[in-house]
C-alpha cells in the first residue's frame, strides 16, 4: 500500500482553492459593507494579496499532481464535457479575474462601481469554482464515498471553516477591527461542529449500507417498508 505522499499535491490545491474563496468572500464583503475608510480599504486590498500567494501556491501544486504543466493545459481541451476540465478553466478564470483586478485596484484604476462589479463577479466565480471541484469527485458514481451529499458539503464546510480565518487574519494584518469581525472564527468554529456531525453521520450511513449490502432479503424488507 502507498504511503499517499503523491497525493498531497491535490489535497493542497483542493483545501487552498476552498479557503481562498471563502477568504475572498470575507474580505470583498468587508469591503462592500464595512464602511471602511479610503486608507482603510486599500490596506484590505493589499492584504488580499495572500490570497493570490496562496492561489498561486495551489495550482503549482495541481501541476506536480499532473506530472507535468502540459498535461494542465491539455486538461482544457474537454471543458463543458469534463469535471477534471471545468475545475481547472474555473480555477484559472477566478484566480484570473481576480487577480486583475486585484492588481488594477492596488494601482487605483478602477472606478467605484467598477470595484464592486469586480468583487462580486469574483465572489461569484470563487463559488462557482467550488461548485466544480465538488463536480469532479460527486459525478463520479463507481465511488460510492465521492457519489452521495456529503462531498458537496464537506467542500463547502471547508470554505466555511478556512475561509473566514482566512479572512479575519488578513483583515487582522489590514487593522480592520469591529463586531463582525468577531463574528469569523465563530462561523469557522460553527462549520467545524457541522463538519463533525456530519463525519459520524456519514460513517453511520455506510454501516447501514454495508450491514444492508450484505443481507440482501434484509434489504428487499426494507425497501418494502
Amino acid at each position: 500500500m502507498g504511503s499517499g505522499w503523491h497525493e498531497w499535491p491535490l489535497m493542497i490545491f483542493t483545501v487552498f482553492g476552498q479557503c481562498v474563496a471563502g477568504g475572498f468572500i470575507v474580505l470583498a464583503l468587508a469591503l462592500l459593507k464595512g464602511d471602511l475608510r479610503a486608507e482603510a480599504q486599500q490596506r484590505v486590498i493589499a492584504c488580499m494579496f495572500g490570497l493570490w500567494v496562496l492561489m498561486g501556491i495551489g495550482f503549482i501544486a495541481s501541476m506536480l499532481h499532473l506530472g507535468s504543466p502540459m498535461r494542465a493545459f491539455n486538461s482544457l481541451n474537454r471543458v463543458g464535457a469534463s469535471a477534471l476540465s471545468n475545475e481547472i478553466a474555473s480555477g484559472s478564470i477566478f484566480f484570473a479575474v481576480g487577480g486583475i483586478g486585484w492588481l488594477l485596484a492596488m494601482l487605483k484604476k478602477l472606478s467605484p462601481a467598477l470595484r464592486t462589479l469586480w468583487l462580486i463577479v469574483t465572489m461569484v466565480l470563487g463559488v462557482i469554482f467550488v461548485w466544480m471541484m465538488v463536480r469532479v469527485y460527486n459525478s463520479i458514481d463507481t465511488v460510492p464515498t465521492w457519489y452521495s451529499i456529503w462531498t458537496p458539503m464537506g467542500f463547502f464546510l471547508t470554505m466555511f471553516m478556512g475561509g473566514p480565518l482566512l479572512g479575519y487574519l488578513l483583515l487582522s494584518l489590514a487593522g480592520v477591527d469591529g463586531w463582525a469581525m468577531r463574528l469569523l472564527p465563530a462561523i469557522s468554529v460553527l462549520a467545524l461542529v457541522v463538519s463533525g456531525v456530519m463525519s459520524v453521520m456519514q460513517a453511520q450511513s455506510w454501516q447501514l449500507f454495508i450491514v444492508l449490502c450484505s443481507r440482501p432479503q434484509r434489504w428487499c424488507r426494507t425497501m418494502v417498508r
